[in-house]
């Protein structure tokens, strides 16, 4: 596979899709390292079920290693897994990052968020990883109890979408800052990192080619424009993926080698409804969570020619600025009608941003 990436009829070739890897079927004789079994979340439709080898452990365990090669290491801390566990994978590759850097992990669970936070308390982490706004929803409720900030610690994101603006404040609610990372759970994690918390993510995972291909040409896009992420594994691994059609939309900033991008995690191709070509619902949550009268969460639905963007705060919409309104009206097609809430009144219970702001799901 690694002699025909790039050549000239590596094009000619089809695209893997969800579907396909749902429809596998795996002989497993002649693969004798396997160790597990492992999905995708699930969150964009039913999960992909997948052999975990010992092979694909040492390729991401290498990459972890790039990943987290300017952090020192915590020998004796604590760190806090906020994720599903079972099938599901990607809990165990946060697992993993965390125990190389010598942290004990603890998993609390997602259902009960006091509980986390009684428990965070009680065991003062020094690291949470989660889901951006699983950990932005976890912060609104430490702030309002008055526990104190995590003294010293660190905050890891993935999995989603996650603005400059919502950035900040999970910074502000937790008191410490906050590393960015890009995973595909049909892959591993973390595949990319923010080193510098500019928003630009590094392509890490040298095994992993990365295409980035127009939506509707299927041809490469060039720097400053977005596509979608197409992925190919080149090491041996039973579940292997051959030009996979992932449906993450990345921004194209500059190529560091062939198959290995400087980009921006833009979010899911399936659009919201309304939207310009180029807008995503990461490009909302910058313009509302930049406005300091808007609360933390929004919504958006649809109306009879017109769409309805509904926004919690404290303050009411005459606080916000005249400039969020324009900024936010130029995304979309369909005039916006601006709607208040009241704090913590908006349904909390997805916690992905790319798919919790949209209508419909993917198939």
């Amino acid at each position: 596979m690694r002699d025909l990436v790039g050549q000239p009829t590596w094009q000619d070739l089809g695209f893997q899709t969800k579907e396909d890897l749902r429809g596998r079927r795996y002989d497993l004789s002649a693969w004798p390292d396997v160790l597990y079994w492992f999905s995708s979340s699930g969150s964009t439709g039913d999960p992909v079920v997948y052999p975990w080898t010992a092979t694909d452990q040492k390729t991401a365990d290498a990459t972890v290693r790039k990943v987290h090669a300017g952090l020192d290491p915590m020998p004796g801390a604590t760190g806090f897994v906020i994720a599903p566990t079972g099938l599901p994978g990607m809990w165990y590759h946060m697992d993993r990052q965390l125990h190389s850097l010598g942290l004990a992990t603890v998993f609390p669970g997602v259902g009960s968020p006091e509980r986390i936070l009684k428990l965070i308390e009680q065991l003062q982490p020094s690291l949470l990883i989660s889901l951006p706004l699983v950990l932005s929803r976890l912060g609104e409720l430490h702030a309002l109890s008055g526990r104190a900030a995590l003294s010293g610690g660190v905050l890891f994101a993935g999995g989603d979408v996650l603005s400059p603006a919502r950035r900040r404040r999970i910074e502000a609610l937790w008191g410490v800052p906050l590393k960015n990372f890009y995973g595909l759970s049909e892959v591993f994690g973390p595949l990319a990192d923010d080193p510098d918390g500019s928003g630009a993510l590094v392509w890490q995972a040298t095994e992993v080619f990365v295409e980035i291909l127009d939506p509707v040409t299927r041809q490469p896009v060039g720097p400053g424009d977005t596509g979608v992420a197409v992925l190919t594994t080149l090491w041996d691994r039973p579940a292997s993926l051959v030009r996979y059609w992932t449906g993450d939309c990345f921004r194209l900033r500059e190529w560091l080698d062939p198959g290995r991008p400087l980009f921006e995690m833009r979010g899911r191709e399936v659009r919201l409804p309304g939207l310009k070509a180029d807008g995503f619902p990461v490009d909302i949550d910058q313009i509302l969570l930049s406005d300091q009268a808007a609360g933390n969460e929004w919504a958006l639905s649809s109306g009879i020619g017109e769409l309805v963007l509904t926004v919690e705060t404290a303050a009411g919409l005459d606080a916000f600025d005249s400039g969020t309104f324009e900024k936010a009206q130029a995304l979309f097609e369909l005039p916006l009608r601006w709607q208040a809430a009241p704090l913590g009144s908006l349904d909390r219970s997805v916690p992905k941003l790319a798919v919790s702001r949209r209508e419909g799901s993917e198939p």
